[in-house]
């Protein structure tokens, strides 16, 4: 009793604390996560099947490990004239899926505040940022495929009405480092984007084109003992909405130097390095039907002083849904990588789901998935393989070039 009586202040302190923060400042709870477990046909853990070279692989029945984000926001001014702040965080982990507790540091992949509706007439919906963001991020969603994504520590202005079109204008700075093998010189190699967009500019019914250019400045600190160059990259994508239930997206990308990666700065790249890309993707859920689906197409050809390299991928998850919150999810991925000099390598992978989900929309979340994958893959995949990994010799499945997994998964966001 005397223990209870001497917790008891504190106990309606912090309540009291907390209801003052809450009606302060009310907060939104959001995130996803993806967790499972499986195993191969020849024994151990699942096996995941990814091309080297491969900007992407296919994500059903292929994500052998436990990743989450956890997202915390909320309003936390609110003035005249519309007038607000809003704060968001987001807490991220991924975790290689071995035993029940696994202690794995968490990163902070948002803390960023937004300040809505900052002035009049242009800058009326206007928004001002700063913070560590994700930054109007495009992606290809069964491929996991991030093809702009220009995240990162930053501040901008957006949202300001031109009339035919909104601009966007952010300036995010990255550095380089080495998670596995840090240095003391990793964060000196430093670049300055300068992002600028141009969206909603309408061309056809239901269709807007967003129009970007990065420039990408060099600004490594003294000291550094690798140059990352500057670069450029320049993208141009068109989304038509109301497509068949859902819609179709296609961007042609062009980038040079540190710009010549997947959206953001490739430390990696010099000087006269180039990339060319086209990525599309069309999903598709017909009024009247059980069906749904997504399909996706890429190629890119990439330009670099240790020679050029084409990659091709091709893949489609169609979803038929036989009964209320019950459907069954089959995915084909084809990947094929053609360095100079060297064989084609090929990837191929099939996996068939039956779902139970909250709905029957093609997005409906959460999912629970039972599955089972075989990929194939010829000599050249297998050479050019990590030491270990499920294509290489040295892997699960040694000298064969095919394998399968079977397995479950939860995937959902809320």
């Amino acid at each position: 009793m005397n223990r209870i009586l001497k917790t008891l202040p504190a106990a309606i302190t912090l309540a009291l604390t907390a209801s003052v923060a809450q009606a302060a400042l009310p907060i939104d709870f959001g995130g996803y996560f993806r967790s499972g477990f499986g195993t191969s046909s020849e024994g151990g853990k699942e096996a995941c099947f990814g091309l080297a070279g491969a900007g992407s692989k296919y994500r059903l029945g292929n994500e052998c490990e436990t990743y989450g984000e956890l997202a915390f926001g909320g309003e936390a001014f609110k003035g005249e004239n519309g007038f607000k702040i809003r704060l968001n965080t987001r807490l991220a982990f991924v975790l290689p899926q071995n035993k029940d507790f696994e202690q794995y540091s968490p990163a902070w992949r948002e803390a960023n505040a937004i300040a809505e509706n900052i002035g009049s007439g242009a800058f009326s919906k206007a928004k001002a940022w700063v913070g560590k963001r994700f930054y109007d991020r495009q992606d290809v969603h069964i491929s996991d495929y991030y093809y702009w994504d220009n995240s990162g520590p930053g501040a901008g202005l957006e949202n300001i009405d031109l009339g035919g079109a909104k601009l966007a204008y952010a300036i995010v700075r990255n550095a380089y480092t080495n998670d596995a093998a840090p240095t003391a010189n990793d964060d000196k190699r430093t670049v300055l984007t300068h992002d600028i967009r141009f969206s909603e500019i309408k061309t056809n019914q239901d269709g807007a084109l967003t129009v970007g250019a990065e420039f990408m400045q060099k600004r490594d600190a003294p000291g550094a003992t690798v140059s990352t160059p500057g670069g450029n990259l320049f993208s141009v994508l068109h989304t038509q909405t109301n497509l068949y239930g859902g819609f179709n997206k296609i961007a042609l990308q062009y980038g040079t130097g540190s710009g010549a990666g997947t959206g953001g700065v490739n430390f990696g790249a010099n000087t006269n390095d180039k990339v060319t890309r086209i990525t599309e993707q069309i999903m598709l859920q017909p009024e009247g039907t059980k069906w749904s689906g997504m399909g996706t197409f890429v190629f890119e050809n990439a330009e670099t002083s240790t020679g050029n390299k084409k990659w091709m991928s091709a893949g489609v998850r169609p979803v038929y849904h036989f009964a209320d919150n019950m459907s069954i999810a089959t995915e084909l991925g084809y990947d094929q990588v053609k360095p100079d000099g060297q064989a084609t390598r090929k990837l191929t992978k099939l996996t068939i789901a039956p779902q139970l989900s909250a709905g029957n929309g093609f997005f409906s979340r959460p999912a629970l998935r039972a599955f089972y994958t075989y990929a194939k893959w010829n000599d050249a995949a297998q050479a050019a393989a990590g030491a270990g990994t499920s294509l290489s010799r040295t892997g699960v499945f040694g000298g064969s070039t095919n394998g399968s997994s079977v397995g479950f998964q939860v995937e959902t966001w809320w």
